[in-house]
């Protein structure tokens, strides 16, 4: 057993980097995981290969591992090693792989095309901590992280989706005008009469509410895209969100409890605007998923962080698990109960990548989900006197 704390719990230390790490040595590697676990990194264990493709599935570490035993090749004898070697190769994801003493390493070398470094086991241990070290610097400088100046690529066509938009609204803005005066026509004492209108108006607002999404999306991968970041309270800000949803008509929402926390910073240096719009996204994924019931807006934090957990205390459906959100990555445009990878927390992704964040779905069987925006309370270079 390469761990005695299961992957999802050993998340000790906030910026480490996550290794994956996969043994197939048979004999185990306890002493490479803690080695690797005492220089700070997070140690993700996985079983088999098929579990190590797994959870490339549901979280992105830095980096992948991979301990290799004395009948073990290279290039792996096919089926979940090399279905893992490749999720990672599309994943952008360095490999490294430790041999044990005594392969042949020409023979090595020339088959392990697919490994970006290599380590034979039982040598100095600063060795394997340096190679690490290495290929989290080469992939950090190969893929520099999504900002204002370095944009990430979008998964849809701006130009493509700004069209459709555009061509959208106005079709849509004639059919709500015609709702409006269909409504002052209809008798008023008729309950079948005001559900179907309820029904129509509901899925009216559905179709504005995903171009406007499709909109927020688009414009958040500009490449001209800069922040503007300013000083506030973060309690204001919230404040000021739920005052404005509790205030729209026509719209059926879940109520919100706010907690702030006492470690909540009292203030932060973001881009307030594109902030509220995370949440605010996070709040219209989780309404989702509430069925109506109460959703819990938690305002924390911990040195130099604002965290923003939004949760539903409704047990998940089973295709429901947790992940870390990703900017290029959903299922559907607006998150349901069933599926909630939607473009909204995509949004909320690619809003937490700008200020150096992270975003993240967790789920508990039985018991509910959490969205968690985890935040530097200031930019990087950000001071008073800006």
């Amino acid at each position: 057993m390469l761990s005695s704390v299961p992957w999802e719990e050993n998340r000790a230390g906030h910026d480490a980097p996550r290794l994956l790490f996969l043994d197939e040595s048979r004999g185990g590697s306890p002493e490479l995981t803690a080695l690797l676990e005492a220089r700070g990194y997070q140690v993700i264990a996985a079983g088999s290969g098929g579990e190590a493709t797994q959870i490339l599935g549901r979280t992105r570490p830095s980096l992948v591992i991979v301990a290799h035993g004395t009948t073990t090749r290279a290039g792996g004898p096919g089926g979940h090693l090399a279905d893992l070697r490749t999720t990672a190769r599309d994943l952008g994801l360095p490999i490294l792989d430790v041999v044990e003493a005594g392969t042949d390493l020409e023979a090595w070398i020339e088959e392990s095309d697919e490994a970006d470094d290599w380590v034979v086991r039982g040598g100095p241990p600063d060795e394997l901590i340096a190679r690490v070290g290495r290929l989290l610097r080469r992939r950090k400088a190969a893929s520099p992280s999504a900002t204002a100046e370095h944009p990430a690529t979008s998964p849809i066509d701006a130009r493509f989706s700004a069209l459709v938009v555009h061509d959208l609204r106005t079709p849509l803005n004639v059919i709500g005008l015609s709702l409006r005066m269909i409504e002052q026509v209809l008798p008023r004492d008729d309950p079948e009469v005001e559900e179907d209108l309820r029904f129509i108006d509901e899925n009216f607002r559905q179709i504005e509410r995903m171009l406007t999404q499709l909109s927020d999306y688009a414009r958040l991968f500009d490449r001209g895209l800069r922040l503007s970041v300013s000083e506030f309270d973060p309690r204001r800000l919230v404040d000021d969100l739920l005052e404005s949803r509790s205030s729209r008509t026509g719209v059926k929402l879940s109520p919100v409890r706010l907690e702030i926390q006492k470690t909540c910073p009292s203030e932060a240096a973001l881009d307030q605007g594109r902030a509220r719009m995370a949440i605010e996204y996070a709040l219209i994924n989780a309404n989702a998923a509430a069925y109506d019931e109460p959703i819990r807006l938690t305002l924390r934090g911990g040195p130099q962080r604002w965290v923003v957990e939004v949760a539903v205390d409704r047990p998940p459906p089973s295709s429901v698990g947790s992940l870390d959100l990703r900017p290029q990555v959903f299922e559907r445009l607006c998150g349901s109960a069933a599926e909630r990878r939607g473009m909204d927390l995509a949004i909320a992704a690619r809003i937490s990548d700008l200020f150096g964040g992270t975003a993240r779905l967790e789920a508990v069987e039985g018991r509910g989900t959490t969205l968690i925006l985890d935040w530097p309370a200031r930019v990087n270079g950000y001071s008073s006197t800006d």
